[in-house]
């Protein structure tokens, strides 16, 4: 049973990394018993380095994740009431970071939720609120982005998807995401 985690083993990046993975395609789940657990769910088509990364994040905060692969996703889940608790209430002092937190946090969301092609960087989400602290925090970094939405359709119901272009200058900031690196590789990539 871990009792610890080392969250400072983390640099303020990998921290935010961690936590816009988890604000694009993570979920929490306490069963009112004694298990906190944390799950992130990937593309195994696509995502192969992006679980990696993951991964190698995690156990450097001396973290067990589990691999699993259910319904054609990759999960990894972790149980940590100390992760959990991490993940849960960091949030609320989300404004509060500094430049390297934020480009973090970017590059989690441009992972998850996000796609990479030459001359764009779009994420896509539907919480508007979540893209609009994205879009904050692109100001706060001095890059460009803009908001706007779109309705789909899917098994009959309309749905409003949201999305954030941000700009490209933001693939020379120190570069957390594994979708950048993949389109613009180097720079300065982090392992």
């Amino acid at each position: 049973m871990i009792t610890t985690i080392k969250i400072n083993a983390l640099n303020n990046g990998e921290k935010g990394y961690l936590i816009g993975l988890f604000f694009g395609d993570g979920y929490l789940h306490h069963d009112k018993g004694r298990h906190y657990r944390i799950y992130f769910y990937f593309n195994p088509k696509k995502d192969c380095d992006i679980v990696n990364y993951t991964i190698l994040l995690l156990k450097k905060i001396q973290l067990s994740p589990y691999i699993m692969f259910h319904h054609g996703c990759i999960i990894i889940r972790i149980n940590s009431k100390l992760f959990y608790n991490f993940l849960k209430f960091f949030q609320l002092q989300i404004y509060e970071a500094n430049e390297n937190f934020i480009i973090g946090f970017i590059s989690g969301l441009i992972d998850s939720d996000g796609y990479v092609r030459k001359g764009d960087i779009v994420i896509s989400n539907k919480s508007k609120t979540i893209l609009k602290k994205v879009q904050f925090f692109c100001k706060k970094i001095d890059i460009y982005s803009k908001l706007w939405n779109q309705n789909t359709t899917y098994n009959g119901r309309i749905f409003t998807i949201w999305r954030l272009r941000i700009g490209t200058r933001f693939k020379y900031k120190q570069q957390y995401s594994r979708k950048i690196l993949r389109i613009y590789g180097g720079g300065d990539c982090l392992p």
